[in-house]
Parts: C-alpha cells; sequence; structure tokens
C-alpha cells in the first residue's frame, strides 16, 4: 500500500486502518530513519570507529522497519476481530467469551508496537550520539516518531483492557504500560538532550 492510500485509508469513516495501525507506522518510520542516519554515517570520515556498531544497528533497524509494517495489517486484524465477536448472535452461549479472547487478543498487537518502539528509541539514542553530526536532527525525528507510536499503541492497549473482565490480565498489562511508559519517557529526555546539545554546539 502506498503512503497516501494509507492516509486515505485513515481519513476514511471505516475504523481500519486508525490509531493502532498508525502507531506502527510512526515506529516503522523511526526504524527507517535510523537506517538513514547510520547510512549516512558509515563510510564517512571521522566516523571510522564508530562504524562496526553502526552497521550492526542499521541490520537491527530495517529488521525492526519491517517488523513494524507487519504490525499494521496485524492490528488491524485483531480489531476486525474484536468486531466480528460482537456481531456473533446474542443467543450464543460462548458469545461472551469469544468477546473477551478477541479484546485480550487485541492488546497483543500493540504491546508488541509498544515494544518495538522503545527499542527504535533506544537505538535512536546511540546514533545520536555516534552518528553523522549533519544528521543529529534525523536522529531527533527518529526517536520522536517512535516516541509517538509507543505513546499511541498504549493508548490502544488502555481502550481495549476497559472491556476486559479478567482483573488478573489486566493488572499485568497495565504493569507492562507503566513500564514501557517509564522506558520510552527516560529515553526521550536523553535524546532531546543529546540532539538539543550538538545543535547548540
Amino acid at each position: 500500500m502506498k503512503v497516501h492510500e494509507f492516509l486515505d485509508g485513515l481519513a476514511s469513516p471505516s475504523p481500519t486502518p486508525g490509531g493502532g495501525g498508525a502507531s506502527a507506522l510512526l515506529c516503522s518510520m523511526g526504524a527507517a530513519l535510523v537506517s538513514m542516519v547510520c547510512h549516512l554515517t558509515i563510510g564517512k570520515k571521522g566516523y571510522e570507529e564508530s562504524e562496526p556498531e553502526l552497521k550492526k544497528i542499521l541490520e537491527e533497524a530495517e529488521i525492526l522497519r519491517k517488523k513494524a509494517e507487519e504490525l499494521i495489517d496485524k492490528d488491524t486484524n485483531a480489531f476486525n476481530e474484536v468486531m466480528a465477536s460482537y456481531k456473533t448472535p446474542k443467543d450464543k452461549p460462548q458469545r461472551a467469551d469469544m468477546i473477551q479472547a478477541a479484546l485480550k487478543n487485541a492488546t497483543a498487537t500493540p504491546l508488541e508496537v509498544a515494544g518495538l518502539g522503545v527499542r527504535v528509541m533506544e537505538l535512536s539514542k546511540i546514533i545520536a550520539f555516534r552518528g553523522n553530526i549533519n544528521s543529529v536532527s534525523d536522529a531527533g525525528v527518529a526517536m520522536l516518531a517512535a516516541d509517538a507510536g509507543v505513546r499511541g499503541a498504549l493508548l490502544n492497549i488502555r481502550i481495549n483492557l476497559k472491556s476486559v473482565e479478567d482483573e488478573a490480565f489486566k493488572g499485568k498489562m497495565l504493569t507492562e504500560i507503566h513500564e514501557l511508559e517509564e522506558k520510552s519517557n527516560g529515553l526521550r529526555e536523553e535524546v532531546s538532550g543529546t540532539v538539543s546539545f550538538k545543535l547548540a554546539n
């Protein structure tokens, strides 16, 4: 799907693609920018010492980018399963269980997106520090895109949890949300500080 096609779908009355898919796309964009900064640093004079590490980061960033793209469709499929469960005839005994199972499943993909996004933020921290100084703003945008993707994914988990009845499951998920929020908040501050310092000096 081309970018304008995805955006047309996002703007349409259809609930998919929605915030979940957009969050995955943001993480994918962040990973793509990490790759770009690596490409603009590897082989450049003055960055020889960083090259081995950046080659590894480039390889990982490409894996993360492609995985995030896959999660766009995975999120749509999970949402469609939730909608299908609600359309089950109300006299069907298994309906309530089907809805609960679909809601729980719908938290899995955004949790994966959030974890992936945090990893992209970690990579952006390294490239902001060790990458080409002329691309430090791109490293900052990589972090911001991934951070937005993480925050969006966590919102999607929360809205699905509102209808989940399993309190133990909800508690476990809320703990994971808190941990991911803490990590992303810390990384955002660190990368922002590095980028601001390099832009000012």
